[in-house]
């Protein structure tokens, strides 16, 4: 069993938050995806990058998650060289047994917009 300490967790997703796919030819990035070994074109999302970077120096325990598989998670950390700012690396839960609703665990959801704005 593993026993995680840290009072300040940050979780983050990988698709549509860490990188989006693109057929533009402004892409940023070239990626594998380990599962069917097809190569596709994304968009960096910088801000949340930014964030996560940011969350990691404050001392939060980061941990980037993917309904897409850990696998897949952990071929974007480390096409975006975030190795070093991300503690652990899993699978999207698809069940959360608990007494609350999941919007009264996670209050705090950040969503930035590509164009800088919040997303509504």
């Amino acid at each position: 069993m593993e026993v995680n300490y840290n009072e300040n967790i940050v979780c983050v997703d990988v698709d549509l938050t860490l990188v989006s796919p693109t057929d533009s030819i402004l892409r940023d990035i070239e990626i594998v995806n380990p599962y069917s070994n097809t190569k596709s074109k994304y968009k960096i999302h910088k801000y949340h990058v930014e964030i996560l970077k940011q969350y990691k120096g404050r001392g939060c325990f980061i941990r980037v998650w993917s309904h897409g598989g850990v696998k897949w998670a952990e071929t974007v950390v480390k096409a975006l060289g975030l190795e070093d700012y991300v503690d652990s690396i899993e699978t999207k839960p698809f069940k959360l047994v608990d007494d609350l609703p999941a919007e009264k665990i996670f209050k705090n959801i950040i969503y930035i917009k590509d164009d800088g704005g919040e997303k509504s």
